[in-house]
């Protein structure tokens, strides 16, 4: 599966989650990040450096989902198991 497919199943499914995610210019100023989670008034969101390639977008956004209670959610097997995989 490509990079590009599964970008956007991990963002599809992180709004089933209710799970914001936004991209933006994380590496200015004092501030030099790939990324991360976090919540704001009860709310979970992701924030992803939108410098970032297509390929390390999905790296960082498949580390956090691992730490995400994903189980009522739809993902292809070949997501899971990368899930699956970065919890190790």
């Amino acid at each position: 599966m490509k990079d590009d497919a599964i970008l956007s199943i991990l963002e599809a499914a992180a709004e089933s989650m209710s799970i914001e995610i936004k991209y933006d210019d994380l590496r200015k100023g004092v501030v030099n990040t790939e990324g991360g989670i976090f919540t704001l008034k009860d709310e979970t969101r992701i924030l992803i450096h939108k410098g970032l390639s297509t390929e390390e977008k999905v790296d960082k956004l498949i580390a956090l989902f691992a730490t995400l209670d994903t189980e009522g959610v739809h993902l292809p097997p070949a997501i899971r198991k990368r899930l699956e995989s970065s919890h190790t």
